[in-house]
C-alpha cells in the first residue's frame, strides 16, 4: 500500500483522525497560490500517515509535522536547484 493513501487497517477513528489533519495542514499550505494542489497533499499524508502508523493521535502534532516536513522538502528542492544553476555558471 502507498503511502500516500491511508492505511486499511487504521481504526476508523484513526482514519477520521487523518483527514482531519490532512485537511487542517491542507487549509494552511494552500494559501499559497502557486501549489500544485495533488503533489503537496500526497506529500503531506505521507507525513501523517507515518506518524499515525507509530502512534502518533495528537492532531495539532500531525499537522504541525506534516506542514513542516513539506515546508523543509521545499527547501532542500530550492536549494539543490541553486546547487545546479551554480554549477552551470561555473
Amino acid at each position: 500500500m502507498p503511502l500516500n493513501e491511508t492505511p486499511k487497517y487504521f481504526s476508523p477513528e484513526t482514519r477520521s483522525l487523518v483527514e482531519s489533519a490532512l485537511q487542517e495542514a491542507w487549509q494552511e499550505v494552500s494559501k499559497d497560490s502557486d501549489l500544485e494542489a495533488a503533489l503537496v497533499q500526497r506529500r503531506l499524508r505521507r507525513t501523517i500517515v507515518a506518524l499515525a502508523s507509530v502512534g502518533e493521535t495528537d492532531p495539532g502534532k500531525l499537522k504541525w509535522f506534516a506542514i513542516h516536513a513539506w515546508r523543509g522538502a521545499i527547501q532542500a528542492e530550492q536549494a539543490a536547484k541553486r546547487v545546479r544553476l551554480s554549477g552551470m555558471a561555473a
